[in-house]
């Protein structure tokens, strides 16, 4: 690369983290108003509550206590050092691990400005298994995030379509269980769900552009 291409990377980083994040923004704060419709709503609390008249002790015990924390940053700020930490080694590339962090960082402050954009919800309380959130369900969002860029990373060193749909696989299902568990517990509306789920593949979209700028 030449002196002036290098020159000029920081300015196209910099433009690149500036689109990403304006369209991230926008994208799930017209998303997250469209959702607080009636039309929307009505359907959605209906939903709700026949997950939580149906809620087993038992099962949400154990959905506290395993796949619902997989989207808390005890576990992922760890995970995520660890696991891109290896992956970095293996390919003698630190990438990765800026790119982990700074998919959390992101997650974390674009999240704050959504949440004064769209003034989702919370369920009640007494309904919730754990403290209840709004729109958008930061646990989604960041598990989309971390395992979804974690697998892009690994995939890339898979020549084999099967070994690529395994890893996607394993990872589409780990989603869809900490998102759902987060709706079983009663902690979120169904649109939280969804809308923390948008908000992450956004945030993963860009990251994983920047990787492929860097």
């Amino acid at each position: 690369m030449t002196s002036s291409a290098w020159a000029r990377r920081p300015a196209r980083l910099a433009g690149a983290l500036a689109v990403g994040g304006t369209t991230t923004v926008l994208t799930s704060w017209a998303v997250g108003r469209l959702m607080q419709k009636d039309l929307i709503v009505r359907p959605s609390r209906k939903v709700y509550e026949y997950i939580r008249s149906r809620r087993s002790p038992q099962v949400a015990r154990r959905l506290e206590q395993t796949i619902t924390g997989m989207g808390d940053y005890p576990v992922l700020v760890p995970f995520s050092v660890l696991v891109g930490g290896l992956v970095a080694y293996e390919r003698r590339d630190w990438r990765p691990l800026p790119l982990l962090v700074g998919g959390l960082a992101a997650e974390v402050y674009l999240q704050k400005v959504l949440k004064v954009l769209v003034k989702g919800s919370k369920p009640p309380e007494q309904d919730s298994v754990g403290p209840p959130g709004d729109f958008p369900s930061g646990g989604a969002a960041r598990t989309v995030i971390i395992f979804g860029l974690l697998a892009h990373l690994l995939s890339e060193r898979w020549d084999s379509p099967a070994e690529r749909r395994a890893i996607w696989s394993i990872v589409l299902a780990v989603i869809a269980a900490q998102g759902g568990s987060r709706l079983y517990l009663g902690r979120h509306w169904p649109e939280d769900v969804l809308g923390g789920w948008l908000f992450g593949w956004l945030i993963l979209r860009w990251v994983i552009r920047l990787a492929e700028e860097t």
